[in-house]
């Protein structure tokens, strides 16, 4: 019975999420909204992390499994990406760069208000 408790307050969030999501007068993933509307719940305590630790546990722990659909997509439309491979790895490589630079100028900064706080 804590199993089905615990993963119906996953679902209820992410219904929540989709259900914003179709209000948004603009398109924004409903599963996005749903977890921050679960971080939020965390966050503010209005939510134990108790009350979803089992059912969480579990998820991330196959959270691999979730990867193989997408990964046979690719693989089935690879004959469509071959044609733009290398703009492909041009933009992962750059965005990562950029990723990488502002994730450290952002600890830095973070460290430092640690710091002197």
């Amino acid at each position: 019975m804590r199993i089905f408790k615990q993963l119906s307050i996953i679902f209820a969030f992410y219904l929540t999420g989709e259900g914003v999501s179709l209000l948004l007068p603009f398109t924004f993933p409903g599963s996005v909204i749903g977890m921050l509307l679960l971080f939020l719940a965390l966050s503010r305590k209005w939510l134990s992390l108790e009350d979803i630790a089992h059912i969480s546990d579990f998820l991330l722990k196959h959270m691999a499994l979730f990867f193989i659909p997408a990964g046979v997509s690719v693989m089935n439309s690879f004959s469509l990406i071959e044609a733009y491979l290398f703009p492909i790895t041009a933009t992962l490589l750059i965005s990562t760069v950029f990723m990488l630079a502002f994730i450290a100028l952002l600890v830095d900064f973070l460290v430092k208000r640690v710091k002197n706080a």
